[in-house]
């Protein structure tokens, strides 16, 4: 358990360890977006973190990266599939960075532990649940400030003009480093360097 709540805060992928960023501002325009990619990332990552512990032992340590990369696109292209059956357009929503959970620094890093299965889940399903979690609240924050929605629910019926600068990626930078500004001050964290 304490695996998981890990994962979620103290080694939050997005927040604490700066890893997936790329779709936290390019994909995250709209809180379901976040949602979505979210959830498949993690269904992908607690798959293949069963199946890379399972096979840990046979797999030679210089062969494991070429071996993670292969689950990875099989178990992606699965998903990938699914999603284009289940929700069309939130597959267009996701453009490429979808096809790119295969390369994903932060997936890529949660397999590369020698881990039992047990342990392995439970990282996984912490980390996956803090990278959802990120890209979720990028987006409520994002789709807030420039639409005046969360999950298309009306919340504000006016628009700032200023504010609509949050559908951009400029905008997902800034949304994305107060954020992470803010995780580091209530973390106390940040501002010294690293190990």
């Amino acid at each position: 358990m304490k695996t998981i709540v890990d994962g979620i805060f103290k080694q939050n992928p997005v927040f604490k360890l700066a890893l997936g960023l790329a779709p936290a501002v390019a994909v995250t325009t709209l809180a379901y977006n976040g949602l979505v990619l979210g959830v498949a990332t993690g269904i992908v990552l607690l798959v293949a973190a069963v199946i890379s512990a399972l096979l840990a032992k046979m797999i030679p340590q210089t062969s494991r990266p070429v071996v993670h990369i292969g689950i990875l696109a099989v178990l992606t292209m699965g998903t990938y599939q699914v999603l284009l059956r289940l929700d069309p357009q939130a597959v267009a929503s996701l453009g490429i960075f979808l096809p790119l959970i295969v390369v994903n620094g932060f997936v890529l890093h949660s397999l590369e532990r020698n881990s039992s299965v047990s342990e392995a889940a439970s990282d996984a399903v912490g980390k996956g649940a803090g990278f959802l979690i990120a890209l979720v609240l990028v987006g409520a924050i994002r789709e807030l400030l420039a639409y005046g929605t969360i999950f298309g629910a009306t919340i504000f019926e006016y628009q700032l003009p200023p504010f609509a600068l949050a559908a951009s990626v400029p905008g997902g930078m800034v949304i994305l480093g107060l954020l992470l500004a803010l995780y580091n001050a209530v973390t106390g964290q940040g501002g010294e360097l690293s190990d």
